[in-house]
């Protein structure tokens, strides 16, 4: 009866020691806990990404934005909090400018070339010089 307990023992302590723990995910498209970068390569390579505009380091190429990032963002805090209590502008008041990229995080005006970036105003494109042009897509 005691080698019965032994054995028992020790097949109870193999079993539970030989228990091995899959490594964690780190980032899944399905997560929606994880954390989606502002910007991406566009080759998907691996890992890169970044909150900053830059170059991915595996394939050099720039990084383009990722309006997913703005997505996750409103679907984590909800819409802007707008004040409610606003006063109208006066009649001589010149409209204020607007911001340069919406809620959604596509520009006003945009480089026709298709360079990264943009501008609230109609100027220059600050990478080739390039006249912005209006983007519609900025007001749907």
């Amino acid at each position: 009866m005691k080698t019965l307990k032994i054995i028992l023992f020790f097949v109870l302590a193999i079993s539970f020691s030989c228990k091995e723990e899959k490594p964690k995910p780190t980032l899944q498209e399905n997560n929606p806990t994880a954390s989606v970068k502002h910007y991406i390569c566009a080759n998907n390579c691996e890992n890169s990404g970044s909150d900053v505009a830059g170059a991915c380091p595996v394939c050099k190429n720039t990084y383009t934005h990722n309006t997913a990032f703005h997505n996750q963002d409103f679907m984590k805090n909800g819409p802007l909090n707008v004040p409610t209590n606003i006063e109208a502008p006066a009649a001589n008041a010149p409209a204020a400018p607007s911001p340069a990229q919406n809620a959604k995080g596509i520009y006003h005006y945009t480089c026709t070339k298709g360079c990264y970036g943009g501008s609230g105003t109609a100027t220059q494109c600050a990478n080739c010089g390039t006249d912005l042009a209006h983007n519609q897509t900025y007001h749907n």
